[in-house]
């Protein structure tokens, strides 16, 4: 099974990791890995999920069989876990600002409106630093991308609430020190969807530098998307293509980037102030052709999308939800440079990023209105 360290997993491997997945806990600064799921199970009950009224309450829908893609088939399956037939697609972005493309991602990970950028998107394009630093720095960003999606595995929404031992976990007064360690056990959000199959994408950073106008950068973005899909294109053959154009000056390839380390994929820099990043997800990607590699994904899939709810959307009403909240904020507007995702949490809640931000933030008033959804708005104590 596929964890943190990106080892590619079977078809079964894959249909189990994805509806283990879906109800448990994750940390958003993160990017999408089914291996990042907080341990422990389940944060919320699936088990009875989708009663109808007529149903009686003891009369809980048994765990049934689901077949997918490839030949796999995962049994136990709780009601509230239900599997939709993906599709093929090809997205092109605009070339949009730091703040509107991170707002973009968000929504396609059908987060709360926010401009703090995700760990999928800072994986997406790169970014290592502290984003405030990473805003000011880019002048534009777009991609291009290829989404084949097999499956997807979802959580009926309708009837969503958390199990009692994570409402009874809740600090119910301002604990900085007891919220960082519930963040750190149970993660920011609920999974409550996963795309799987395969996805090929490139993307553009501008940063300041550039004088690039946006049809100049939507022109490069198609140009190195285009070739990149070909049917007979290859890692190799692009660079060499490239090399003889106007792209391809002051080409330098970084095997050291976060990108090349998670996909094994290269970071083009341009001496036009123009970063080229091309990513693989799911499938067995050896620099072979994109239509050699498409034929390949059935056979090892991976998580090409994932779909969450905020933790404290599902604690209205109970009683520290509101400082959880804004606990949570601070944690994810907190983009210290070299500590990001894994390792940031892995530093809570002695010196960690939450830890310091979060033990110097003044107490809240007890009586101040809630606000349950994640978002960069200062949020208030209940």
């Amino acid at each position: 099974m596929r964890g943190s360290s990106g080892a590619r997993m079977t078809a079964q491997d894959a249909a189990e990791a994805a509806v283990g997945a879906v109800g448990c806990g994750y940390d958003l600064t993160g990017d999408l890995r089914l291996g990042r799921a907080k341990p422990g199970g389940r944060l919320v009950d699936l088990d009875g999920a989708g009663k109808g009224p007529g149903t009686s309450q003891s009369a809980s829908p048994s765990p049934r069989e689901l077949a997918f893609p490839g030949g796999a088939a995962v049994a136990g399956v709780p009601a509230g876990v239900v599997a939709g037939k993906g599709e093929r697609a090809r997205f092109r972005s605009d070339v949009l600002p730091f703040a509107q493309m991170a707002e973009e991602v968000n929504r396609s990970l059908s987060l709360p409106a926010s401009k703090i950028p995700s760990g999928a998107f800072n994986a997406m394009f790169d970014y290592r630093g502290c984003w405030h630093r990473d805003a000011a720095a880019t002048r534009s960003l777009c991609f291009d991308a290829r989404l084949v999606e097999l499956y997807s595995v979802e959580a009926v929404r309708a009837s969503l609430a958390l199990r009692d031992h994570v409402r009874r976990d809740l600090p119910p007064v301002w604990d900085p020190a007891a919220l960082a360690e519930f963040i750190d056990k149970y993660g920011t959000h609920v999974i409550v969807g996963v795309k799987m199959g395969g996805k090929d994408v490139v993307c553009v950073k501008q940063l300041k530098g550039s004088s690039l106008t946006q049809s100049d950068v939507q022109a490069r973005l198609k140009e190195l998307a285009d070739d990149r899909f070909s049917e007979d294109s290859t890692a190799s053959s692009n660079s060499s293509t490239a090399g003889g154009g106007r792209l391809s000056q002051g080409l330098n390839v970084g095997p050291g980037s976060a990108a090349w380390q998670s996909f094994r994929s290269p970071v083009v820099s341009h001496k036009d102030d123009m970063v080229c990043i091309h990513v693989r997800r799911g499938g067995v990607d050896s620099g072979q052709g994109h239509g050699k590699w498409l034929s390949t994904i059935t056979g090892f899939p991976d998580v090409i999308s994932m779909s969450f709810v905020p933790i404290t959307s599902l604690l209205t009403g109970v009683r520290g939800s509101g400082f959880l909240n804004h606990a949570v904020n601070l944690y994810l507007r907190c983009r210290q440079a070299g500590h990001r995702g894994a390792a940031a949490v892995s530093r809570v809640p002695g010196a960690s990023a939450l830890g310091s931000r979060v033990r110097s933030a003044p107490a809240l008033p007890p009586e101040a209105e809630e606000h349950p959804a994640v978002s960069p708005v200062h949020p208030h104590g209940p």
